[in-house]
């Protein structure tokens, strides 16, 4: 049976809209100030002051500019906090573009290989299709950044400093998926010719070789080892030199990363909590660490997350930060728009509705810097992001106990924090997690 829409029905329409109460004054406040602004709640903002009970000090904040590497910014601020406090360096950053560098040619590599396992699969098949849709991109994970550090160390920012396309990635992105495409096309073929495998490698190292050729033009050529000179807060002159990026790491912030867990929190149906999950086509370094995320309820999750603060230590985490939120302010809060008010409809889901429905994904990776705790209970969280100083307060967010439950999907936990149960559940089901599909949202790149 089908619905159309008659002239009678639009009739209906108009007279229900006339019968809305204040409807000319609504149509008249949207149209000069957009939804957004019409629906923007002064007590949110009352709320949303930015005081907390625990407050970490992790100076100023950083900027990842037009470039979508929010995870890596996310990660290394984690990484620079204690480095700044132990060795008395106020704003200090570690490059970004070194880790860009490294994880585009990886995610290369990465894709090629993923081209050659699907390479028997028709096109049009979901795989290869989400494959080809994005090759690589500027997000990742936090298991992600871990496999590039451990793989080729950190350096400080200005061992390889910002470029045009660090900070502005829309060309390199452009250029780069439509070369990796173009290959695809060849590797595929290959295989449907029944070339070998040594053939196919050696073509492929061919085609790294061209990427390694793209970056170093457009990101610059990353370090082997370099001289690094600096004057502490107390104005004494520090200086290494020949240090390579293994033991710059090593040496300035030396983190057992294999300490450091993602734990999700998605209701949905198909995931069970206390169980460890990864997902298929996910990844960057071809045998590196791979990804794994261990589902919990919202509760014990806001519980590490807390715990992790009070001992000192910033949390890395990934949310949806386009759901109601002020980027220019800095509130993150489930009730700074009454948008259900003023359009008088209901536009309400369940978090795991939101995942199942394509609603709602993790896009943005921050960084916990604090929280307000009142009778025992979490009220609102100190967030650092990496958009520069401009918004919010100084760079800073202040982000209700509410929307972390409802838009926050991931935080980085040490294992020292979990409770020896969720220790154990990581330990038997790391090397068999359940396996999720390439297109699952806990596998959205941040």
């Amino acid at each position: 049976m089908t619905f159309e829409i008659t002239k009678d029905i639009l009739n209906k329409f108009d007279q229900d809209l006339k019968n809305t109460p204040a409807s000319d004054v609504i149509k008249n406040t949207v149209a000069n100030n957009g939804i957004y602004k019409s629906s923007e709640s002064i007590a949110s903002k009352v709320a949303m002051d930015p005081t907390f009970s625990i407050d970490l000090d992790t100076g100023a904040v950083s900027d990842q500019k037009q470039s979508g590497l929010c995870w890596v910014f996310a990660a290394l601020n984690t990484l620079r906090h204690p480095l700044q406090e132990e060795f008395k360096i106020k704003g200090f950053e570690l490059s970004q573009g070194y880790m860009l560098f490294w994880d585009k040619l990886e995610k290369s590599n990465f894709f090629y290989e993923n081209v050659l396992t699907t390479a028997g699969l028709p096109i049009g098949d979901r795989k290869v299709d989400f494959l080809m849709t994005t090759p690589q991109q500027d997000g990742g994970q936090w298991d992600m950044v871990c496999a590039l550090i451990e793989k080729y160390g950190l350096v400080p920012k200005s061992a390889m400093p910002d470029t045009f396309s660090r900070t502005n990635s829309s060309e390199l992105n452009a250029i780069l998926n439509k070369k990796l495409r173009k290959d695809a096309v060849t590797l595929r073929q290959l295989v449907a010719d029944g070339v070998s495998e040594t053939e196919i490698n050696d073509i492929k190292e061919s085609m790294l070789s061209e990427v390694y050729r793209i970056l170093v033009y457009t990101v610059g050529t990353p370090p082997t080892e370099f001289d690094w000179s600096y004057r502490d807060d107390d104005k004494n002159f520090h200086q290494d030199k020949n240090i390579t990026p293994q033991d710059f790491f090593k040496k300035y912030i030396n983190w057992d990363l294999s300490e450091y867990v993602s734990i999700i929190n998605s209701p949905t149906d198909d995931k069970p909590y206390n169980h460890l999950y990864t997902v298929e086509m996910l990844g960057n370094v071809v045998g590196g660490r791979e990804v794994r995320h261990l589902n919990l309820d919202i509760d014990t999750f806001k519980s590490l997350a807390v715990k992790q603060l009070e001992a000192g230590e910033s949390v890395w985490f990934g949310s949806d930060v386009g759901q109601s939120s002020d980027r220019k302010i800095g509130i993150m809060d489930t009730d700074i728009y009454d948008i259900e008010g003023l359009l008088n409809t209901d536009l309400s889901m369940t978090k795991a509705q939101r995942l199942d429905y394509a609603e709602s994904l993790m896009t943005h990776a921050m960084v916990l810097t604090g929280v307000n705790i009142e009778d025992g209970k979490s009220t609102k969280w100190k967030v650092e992001n990496s958009w520069g100083e401009k918004v919010g307060t100084k760079g800073y967010f202040v982000m209700s106990d509410s929307w972390l439950d409802e838009f926050t999907y991931q935080i980085v936990i040490n294992k020292k924090y979990l409770p020896e149960n969720l220790k154990s559940i990581i330990e038997k089901e790391n090397d068999n997690p359940t396996i999720l599909a390439p297109w699952d949202p806990m596998g959205a790149l941040a």
